[in-house]
């Protein structure tokens, strides 16, 4: 028998996996990295937290596409400023009249850079699934070298 998938052809070819491949059998912890291209910067909660869209621009993982979320209130906007910098070369701006940082529309749309995912604690209710799975959490500057054995 026929085993007929509700879904039309073009739906199957353009699926795939929500996470980057490549990580069976890692741990808690482990880190794998992949050179990415950077989509344009928006509010995620306006006023508290941005995101980032990201797309994998080669290998296996080459079309995924992803987002990183950072906060930028006082306590959080250390992560704002280290993936500026890690795409931009530039400490961010700082508005001359406010004397507040400020990243000019389009500055990271379409910047090359290394993205860090790392094996992160599921804690949602597919967890028993799936206990833990690739999360990207950094951006760090093309160029960037891995330690030896974990490559891109």
């Amino acid at each position: 028998m026929d085993f007929e998938i509700p879904v039309t052809q073009e739906e199957y070819e353009k699926a795939g996996s929500k996470f980057i491949s490549g990580v069976g059998g890692a741990k808690k912890g482990d880190v794998f990295y992949r050179n990415i291209e950077t989509g344009t910067l928006d509010w995620e909660t306006p006023g508290s937290s941005m995101k980032l869209p990201t797309t994998i621009i080669d290998g296996n993982d080459k079309g995924h596409e992803e987002k990183i979320s950072f906060g930028v209130k006082a306590d959080s906007i250390w992560k704002a400023k280290d993936i500026y910098k890690a795409i931009t070369s530039k400490d961010m701006p700082i508005n001359a009249k406010s004397k507040r940082p400020y990243i000019p529309d389009k500055a990271l749309d379409g910047k090359k850079a290394v993205g860090m995912w790392q094996m992160v604690e599921n804690k949602t209710e597919s967890a028993a699934t799936m206990p833990i799975y690739p999360k990207l959490v950094s951006i760090l500057a093309v160029g960037f070298k891995a330690d030896a054995g974990v490559g891109i």
